[in-house]
């Protein structure tokens, strides 16, 4: 009976973590009230108390979560060595876009270009569990291209990566963020994105040599 009660209580406050992450998301932290959670959730105010200390404990939670949520599939991105760079890159392109691209993705990043000075941790944790995930990533998949003589090593293989998803990312975001594109972006949008990025990309971090040999 007691584990039975306990599977209860972590039920009811996970119930009152995602309530709440969806409400931040929607309405943003400050239109946003304890009681506003409760509502959609269930639980109690001592719940949200005891466990959080209050709304600001609550919202670090859920973002918290949001964020772990963003980071788990750029952990699980890899992109083959061998083989084509472009459909390599391009491959890796489309997948990065379809994360950042997310309207719940798109959505923490409103909620924290807002509140990212109130809670700066939360900020630097949506950065390294985002961008610098995804730019570490693909500078592990630059490093052995440079070492090979393929990709110039004038700048770091970090750098490289920083750029391609500069170029990959920012306009699409930008135009997601602000409400210009109200919609999901279709497979060929995304695909097209990629391609586009990967060719002016591979056209500057390439060496001569082995565009040549391509």
């Amino acid at each position: 009976m007691e584990i039975h009660r306990t599977e209860r209580g972590a039920d009811r406050i996970n119930q009152l973590v995602e309530s709440a992450a969806e409400l931040f998301l929607e309405q943003g932290y400050d239109a946003v009230s304890i009681d506003m959670v409760i509502s959609r959730s269930g639980g109690s105010r001592r719940n949200v108390y005891d466990h959080f200390g209050g709304k600001e404990g609550l919202f670090i939670e859920a973002v918290t979560r949001l964020c772990a949520d963003l980071s788990a599939p750029l952990e699980l991105l890899e992109i083959p060595q061998s083989g084509e760079f472009n459909r390599a890159l391009s491959s890796f392109g489309c997948s990065v876009l379809g994360i950042v691209l997310q309207p719940q993705t798109l959505a923490l990043h409103r909620l924290m270009a807002s509140k990212g000075h109130q809670f700066p941790r939360l900020s630097q944790a949506i950065w390294f569990g985002g961008p610098e995930n995804a730019a570490r990533i693909l500078a592990g998949w630059i490093e052995p291209k440079q070492a090979d003589g393929q990709f110039r090593t004038d700048i770091s293989a970090f750098d490289l990566a920083e750029q391609f998803l500069s170029m990959l990312v920012m306009a699409p975001q930008l135009r997601g963020l602000v409400g210009i594109d109200r919609q999901p972006l279709n497979k060929a949008t995304i695909e097209r994105l990629s391609e586009a990025a990967v060719k002016t990309f591979l056209q500057g971090a390439m060496t001569r040599e082995a565009k040549d040999r391509g």
